[in-house]
């Protein structure tokens, strides 16, 4: 590649990446009073504790006009519009800061990150290629993973842990007195934690691991 070439092509990406951030949107909304987060369609939710609420959303104007956010039941749920079939999805992220969290919901390829956890017992539910990280701590925590999500909770460290991993989901919990594990159709847990008591049950290629 000559050397004219090369500038062109820094120059060209260079205005890209400008044109990228100069369209990049932000947007906040005013919700309160929920304990837990769902995200489905492909959004990326990053959570963190705070004294107050909020919630702030980045994308395309076209991404945030597609962003679906509803409070119902204590739990904070966010999605997409229905959409055109075929039709490209922008990228969007959610930014939330709230008191307390209690449980997490992931689905159809959303991410979902939490840090600060300090629950009694928190719930989890991770499907179909979605991901989920998690910090903190809590008393009890139950799990639901499967159709090839993934959860790495090995940084939420619990007392007690119940996990199910599924259809070639893969988990990671931490639990320091005992763990219930059950792994089936190709699905994988690496519990940490050296718990005590250990009830584990694997089938159909299931996989359950005990990690240092």
């Amino acid at each position: 590649m000559s050397k004219f070439n090369y500038a062109l092509l820094c120059t060209a990406a260079t205005v890209v990446l400008g044109w990228t951030s100069a369209n990049a949107e932000t947007r906040a909304f005013d919700f309160d009073g929920f304990s837990r987060v769902g995200a489905s369609a492909g959004i990326s939710v990053q959570i963190t504790t705070g004294a107050d609420y909020s919630v702030r959303a980045e994308g395309s104007d076209a991404g945030l006009a597609d962003l679906k956010i509803t409070n119902k039941d204590g739990a904070l749920n966010i999605g997409r519009n229905k959409t055109k079939l075929f039709k490209r999805r922008s990228d969007i992220s959610v930014y939330i800061t709230m008191p307390a969290l209690e449980g997490v919901r992931a689905s159809s390829g959303s991410d979902i990150q939490a840090t600060g956890i300090d629950a009694g017992k928190f719930s989890v539910s991770v499907s179909s290629g979605a991901d989920v990280s998690l910090a903190g701590q809590c008393d009890d925590i139950s799990a639901s993973v499967s159709s090839g999500s993934d959860l790495d909770g090995e940084n939420l460290r619990c007392r007690n842990a119940s996990v199910t991993a599924s259809s070639g989901a893969d988990a990671s919990v931490f639990a320091s007195e005992e763990v219930t594990a059950n792994a089936s159709s190709g699905g994988d847990i690496d519990i940490y934690g050296a718990p005590e008591i250990r009830n584990i049950n694997k089938s159909s290629g299931g996989d359950v691991s005990i990690r240092n």
